[in-house]
């Protein structure tokens, strides 16, 4: 059997060799296995990016204009039903699809902006959703409006810095982990019909309603299906907390020691010469453990549980504010839209907070060097909905109705955008052409018109447009 020798002096010995030259007896002597799973790594992080990137240039995108009339006394729970048939634009990719296609699941992008006190729902959706989301909304809001209007963020400097313009951007990411839920709208005194119920989004589109007309600001709730691995999680914390043990996933290696080890257990019972069985051990009683747990740790048990029952989405949240200078208040705007978010934290389970690393700050001077870039890197991010930026985290439907939904009728916020009049039917006797004798092919409309989406005519004084 041949021996293994170990050389104690071989580091002494490259430590005497010049620098060039010790790198290269390393390289020799072993590096180039890592050095080349990195490249092979970094080669195929490349051949993904670039499948992906000629996969979403064949994707396009509508960006829509949503008005809820006046009257509207629909909770969020309507906007709940919403995200619930998003969902369902969950593909399940195979391996061909992702990596030879290209394929990447599809992002909308729900979004709350004001331009000078001017405030507007909008949707933004790949084309081929768009029908998914309309009837999503009209199914809940059957007087909505909904028309696809142009993109509005193409109406501030792509630069910085900028002469006139200031601006400022940061995102939104979890406390604790995603299984922790949020605050949602059920506590928030959820009886509408006797006013008890406090739209926690008033006191930010208070805001948004009293900025000035040099300034805008933009809020956006990136939203992609997601499948339910993201409850595994969830559920072994509650294993944890409750005491309950969780067996293991066992390997091909650990079956393979399994079996000679079963066989052996079984000949050992045969053998047993006294007679006696042999008694198993008896499991302990959960039920015991969860009720020695205070009413806290139940009540996370209960609020973990509740919110892995829902079907769940992965979301992010971003923030851009732009102003000229003249105007520009960072600590006024960012403050009251933090404000706002926390209204959803609770101390005992999660909440938003800043991602630091993607926020333009220049407290320091060594943060000035890099803030400039930060500026232009988010608004390039929002302008393409992108999910670069912080780590996306696991919103459930309820969680998503709760942040971004509808105002309600007793929302006294004057400068959001709602239908003028509530849709009836025609009276009976009301002549009505015969549409079979319209020909089957539609004019197309002139470059730069937008057609008014089904069931819903074009708002008016739309700014977007």
């Amino acid at each position: 059997m041949p021996s293994i020798e170990i050389n104690l002096n071989y580091f002494p010995e490259i430590g005497d060799l010049p620098f060039p030259l010790m790198m290269w007896r390393l390289f020799v002597d072993g590096g180039w296995i890592p050095t080349l799973i990195i490249m092979i790594q970094g080669f195929w992080l490349l051949w993904v990016q670039w499948r992906q990137n000629k996969f979403a240039a064949t994707l396009t995108y509508n960006l829509l204009a949503i008005d809820i009339p006046r009257t509207n006394e629909q909770t969020p729970k309507a906007v709940e039903q919403v995200f619930s048939l998003i969902s369902g634009a969950y593909s399940n990719l195979d391996a061909f699809e992702k990596y030879w296609i290209g394929k990447f699941q599809l992002t909308f992008s729900f979004e709350i902006v004001s331009i000078g006190g001017y405030i507007q729902y909008l949707v933004r959706t790949p084309t081929k959703f768009r029908d998914l989301v309309e009837s999503a909304i009209y199914a809940q809001y059957p007087d909505a409006e909904i028309v696809e209007v142009s993109d509005y963020t193409g109406t501030v400097p792509k630069k910085y810095p900028d002469p006139e313009y200031e601006l400022f951007g940061t995102e939104f990411v979890l406390g604790k982990p995603a299984h922790y839920p949020i605050r949602t709208t059920i506590q928030f005194e959820h009886n509408l019909s006797e006013e008890y119920f406090k739209d926690p989004l008033s006191s930010l589109l208070e805001v948004l309603g009293t900025i000035r007309a040099s300034e805008q600001v933009w809020l956006q709730f990136l939203v992609t299906p997601t499948d339910d691995k993201w409850k595994t999680a969830g559920e072994e914390a509650v294993n944890k907390l409750v005491g309950k043990k969780t067996t293991p996933k066992k390997s091909l290696v650990d079956d393979f020691v399994d079996i000679p080890m079963g066989v052996l257990t079984e000949l050992g019972s045969l053998i047993n010469t006294s007679g006696e069985e042999t008694k198993k051990p008896e499991k302990k009683d959960d039920m015991l453990k969860m009720l020695n747990m205070t009413p806290g740790e139940r009540g996370i048990v209960e609020a973990i549980q509740m919110k892995l029952s829902k079907v769940g989405l992965r979301a992010k949240i971003r923030m851009v504010y732009v102003g000229r200078r003249d105007v520009f208040s960072k600590g006024r705007i960012i403050s009251s839209i933090k404000g706002a978010l926390s209204q959803f934290s609770a101390l005992n389970m999660n909440g938003f907070k800043n991602y630091g690393k993607v926020m333009p700050k220049g407290d320091y001077f060594y943060q000035r060097w890099f803030e400039n870039g930060k500026k232009m890197r988010i608004l390039s991010r929002y302008k393409s909905r992108s999910n670069e930026g912080a780590p996306p985290y696991v919103l459930n439907i309820e969680e998503l109705a709760s942040i971004y939904h509808f105002p309600v009728m007793t929302v006294k916020a004057p400068t959001v955008k709602k239908t003028e009049a509530k849709k009836a039917e025609p009276p009976a006797g009301l002549p009505m052409p015969d549409f079979r004798k319209e020909s089957p092919f539609k004019k197309v409309p002139p470059k730069g018109v937008q057609p008014p989406a089904s069931g819903g005519g074009s708002p008016s004084n739309l700014p977007f447009a």
